[in-house]
């Protein structure tokens, strides 16, 4: 009798195992099949070009939806995207990606970073001056700019890296308007760099 509640036990073990597996099993797969081909392009070494729709943040049980400049490819979460580029071995496990990349047409870089700031004042920078960024890098020619926003009361900071037709930008005062700003036209592979930070606002980077 012993015997066969144990092998019975056993069974029941088994079953949940493999249940359970299953499961897991189901769920990598609907990461997977909801992360469109060709939504997800690895640029280079941890930058991605994305085309989602909308790129999904969660906190607290919170959503912030942010909508992504030229995605049409469905909504993802951060988190499934993530998971994807592991999966696809892209990103080592808990490590983000450095930047988002957006690429343009030779000579139309410039027109195409101001209307990535024209669609974002469309949306999540609507109560934000997009002239006057919350806070300017200098590095040389190249500029990081910042503007802060917040979506379902979490503050997240917007952070842009553009190249500047100038070798040397010595006083960051002196721009009084992103828009007088022109971007560098001449590089091999036009484009200009992004990334979402969630729970910070430019003073923390």
């Amino acid at each position: 009798m012993k015997l066969k509640w144990y092998q019975f036990a056993s069974l029941i073990c088994m079953v949940v195992i493999i249940s359970c597996n299953y499961k897991n099993a189901i769920c990598e797969n609907n990461t997977v099949n909801s992360i469109k081909d060709g939504s997800v392009v690895l640029f280079s070494e941890y930058e991605f070009i994305i085309k989602f729709s909308n790129l999904i943040y969660e906190k607290d049980g919170k959503e912030m939806r942010i909508p992504i400049f030229q995605g049409t490819m469905g909504d993802v979460s951060y988190k499934d995207f993530l998971k994807y580029c592991v999966d696809k071995k892209y990103l080592e496990p808990n490590v983000a990606e450095t930047n988002f990349i957006i690429k343009a047409q030779k000579g139309k870089l410039t027109k195409t970073f101001h209307e990535f700031l024209y669609f974002y004042k469309g949306s999540i920078l609507k109560n934000v001056d997009i002239s006057k960024p919350n806070k300017i890098k200098v590095d040389g020619g190249a500029l990081d700019i910042y503007y802060d926003f917040v979506i379902n009361g979490v503050p997240f900071s917007l952070q842009i890296g553009i190249s500047t037709d100038k070798k040397e930008i010595e006083d960051v005062d002196s721009i009084k308007s992103i828009f007088d700003v022109n971007l560098d036209e001449n590089m091999e592979t036009p484009i200009f760099t992004y990334r979402f930070w969630k729970n910070k606002t430019s003073n923390d980077l």
